[in-house]
């Protein structure tokens, strides 16, 4: 009996210590998942921390060379909203049209060690120069509205719009107007008031193409009869004197065609003309951007005047947008970014111009 008795301890003293085995491998193991558990949230929690961080300490920058005319408030507006939703560092430097104040606002970004620069240069000659400082930096540079290239006559990464494309529906429109209010009647003398500015690529361009669509809708003019005006700017001031020298200089003419460069140019013709009392039904221009001052000429009821809308601020946006991709992921900086242009008139400027009219 004894014995028996002597078997069942040990069987029970082996029972219990097999379950107290179990229990305790049980409680090993859920220690050590909630151990890994608790690593792996610690170390995501701290990667997120640190991509918040770096993404809070991204510093993008914008020269501009005219910080103060319409068109570039918009663009500087666009640029800042978008870093403001990315929520990325943002400054902007005004080079007042100087090249040294150009070239020294890049320097100075660069020293504040910016992560990407959008710009907008007084002079597309100075691509070379500050695409070797960015390159030497190495940060990411991105133009905008007018296209510059490197040391290598390699163009940029560009936000804008394909000039050529838009100068050319632009003087569609004014071939048009022009033929539509009979300008080609027999007895009409009819001139193209042409600014150009030669020195920045972009705007010449476009007084290329406006010449070559308008004289080729136009059979009745030649060459000849484009009148071209030099502006240095192309800035509205720039294009007052301009103007009137070529108005002078023609006073056998009836009927003017005035194709804008920019918003600039056309409104300055117009002034120009209205100065001089010329019958305003006899003028058909075209602005270039429909900015704010674009509206001013919408405003007066001028049903001969259109401009090829574009959205500045789109373009500040696209160009913040590019360079946050490129630094945060790597994204390669398209060639161009470019938007889908419209022509403005009187009869849709209200619309177009909706969130300015409130």
């Amino acid at each position: 009996m004894k014995k028996y008795i002597s078997v069942l301890v040990v069987l029970v003293f082996v029972l219990a210590m097999t379950l107290s085995s179990c229990k305790t491998a049980t409680v090993e193991t859920t220690a050590a998942e909630t151990t890994a558990a608790a690593e792996t949230t610690a170390a995501a929690e701290t990667t997120a921390a640190a991509e918040e961080t770096t993404t809070a300490d991204i510093k993008i920058g914008y020269v501009c060379k005219m910080l103060t005319h319409p068109w570039f408030i918009e663009e500087n507006a666009g640029l800042k909203a978008r870093c403001e939703k990315l929520g990325v560092q943002y400054i902007s430097v005004d080079a007042e049209l100087d090249d040294e104040k150009c070239i020294a606002a890049v320097d100075n970004l660069i020293a504040q060690e910016i992560n990407g620069l959008a710009i907008v240069a007084t002079n597309p000659g100075l691509g070379p120069a500050i695409a070797k400082k960015c390159t030497e930096a190495g940060i990411p540079l991105c133009t905008i509205d007018d296209y510059m290239l490197d040391e290598n006559d390699v163009q940029l990464p560009h936000v804008g719009y394909k000039v050529k494309e838009l100068a050319a529906m632009g003087g569609t429109a004014l071939a048009e107007m022009a033929r539509d209010l009979g300008f080609f009647d027999e007895g009409n003398v009819v001139k193209v008031m042409q600014m150009d500015t030669p020195s920045i690529g972009v705007m010449h361009d476009r007084a290329e193409s406006y010449k070559e669509t308008i004289l080729g809708l136009c059979p009745e003019l030649t060459a000849d009869d484009v009148i071209y005006g030099d502006s240095k700017t192309g800035m509205f001031e720039d294009c007052l004197p301009v103007c009137s020298a070529i108005l002078q200089a023609h006073p056998e003419v009836t009927h003017w065609i005035c194709p804008g460069i920019n918003d600039d140019s056309s409104v300055a013709s117009l002034q120009i003309l209205r100065e001089a009392n010329f019958d305003l039904e006899n003028v058909v221009a075209c602005g270039f951007e429909a900015a704010a001052n674009a509206l001013v000429e919408f405003e007066r009821g001028n049903p001969n005047y259109i401009s090829v809308g574009q959205r500045a601020d789109q373009e500040g946006e696209n160009a913040a947008q590019n360079l946050y991709n490129f630094i945060v992921d790597g994204t390669p900086l398209p060639l161009i970014t470019a938007g889908v242009p419209i022509i403005v008139t009187q009869d849709t400027y209200k619309e177009y111009y909706a969130s300015k009219l409130k």
